[in-house]
């Protein structure tokens, strides 16, 4: 039979799991009556020491052509949502992938008349240039970034900045001194359990156009492994069913090494089975 990859319609299951009083009343089924006799298949993303897990069904044709028809009736917001989680997530993914404690957040800003978004495209490029050639009189390989242009936050318009995740290896004061428009900030990044995730949702949080986001070239991608094996469906019954108790038992047999940092569990209202998103942070040492 020909089999379809779930995680292709994450966006159908958006059903959180029943709150502690719905459980009570019996207002609704458990969710470990949601994962069905479907296969499941476990899909893993490594990105530095941050370790993302997603375990989908796997849909035969006939469950592939109903998803398909359910996505089509979603509204524009909503897929609209769901594009810009993904893009952010790719964006930490690259962050943890490429950025430790020993590189630096960077922020620049103006003095005096505040640029469009174009020419201050053309100014964050000459800070590269003359960032990197200062690395090259030190015999440094090039810096990688990421960086994002902010003009607005909740809608409002505001003065024109840019935040940036930024190789170290040069002094905080050398780096400043590259901006020649304004003021700049540079301040050591402070990974916590769950990478710099915090960090690269907030350099992009007012961000909703993907062109935005500038990445230099050769960063290192994510590696991603796809099993039919890792967590098998009585071990997604069982984080379903017993979510609150057992998910870091099930998770730390999976993964040795790694510590959970959490563990989410949603069901579809068209679909059957159940999608679950997880997250480990490698133990240090």
């Amino acid at each position: 039979m020909d089999q379809r990859l779930g995680f292709e319609w994450e966006i159908l299951f958006d059903v959180t799991p029943p709150t502690e009083m719905e459980k009570a009343w019996g207002w609704t089924e458990p969710m470990s009556a949601r994962v069905g006799r479907l296969q499941y298949r476990t899909r893993t993303i490594q990105a530095g020491p941050v370790t993302e897990v997603e375990v989908y069904p796997v849909f035969g044709r006939r469950q592939e052509q109903k998803a398909r028809a359910a996505r089509e009736q979603l509204s524009p917001e909503r897929m609209q949502r769901a594009n810009h989680q993904a893009a952010m997530r790719r964006i930490i993914r690259l962050a943890n992938a490429n950025f430790t404690e020993k590189d630096l957040h960077v922020t620049l800003t103006y003095g005096g008349s505040v640029p469009n978004w174009d020419q201050c495209q053309r100014d964050v490029r000459n800070f590269i240039r003359r960032m990197q050639y200062l690395r090259k009189k030190r015999g440094l390989e090039k810096a990688k970034y990421i960086y994002a242009i902010e003009d607005n936050e909740s809608g409002q318009k505001k003065r024109i900045h840019v935040h940036m995740l930024l190789t170290g290896g040069i002094s905080r004061e050398e780096i400043e001194a590259c901006w020649k428009k304004g003021w700049a900030n540079a301040d050591r990044l402070q990974p916590n359990e769950e990478g710099l995730a915090a960090i690269a949702k907030y350099i992009t949080k007012a961000q909703r156009n993907r062109k935005k986001w500038v990445c230099s070239q050769g960063l290192v991608q994510p590696k991603v492994r796809v099993s039919n094996t890792k967590l098998t469906r009585r071990k997604v019954e069982k984080l379903a069913g017993e979510l609150d108790t057992v998910w870091k038992e099930v998770l730390r047999k999976a993964y040795p090494g790694q510590e959970p940092v959490r563990c989410e569990v949603w069901s579809s209202d068209v679909m059957e089975g159940v999608f679950v998103r997880a997250q480990l942070i490698r133990h240090r040492g």
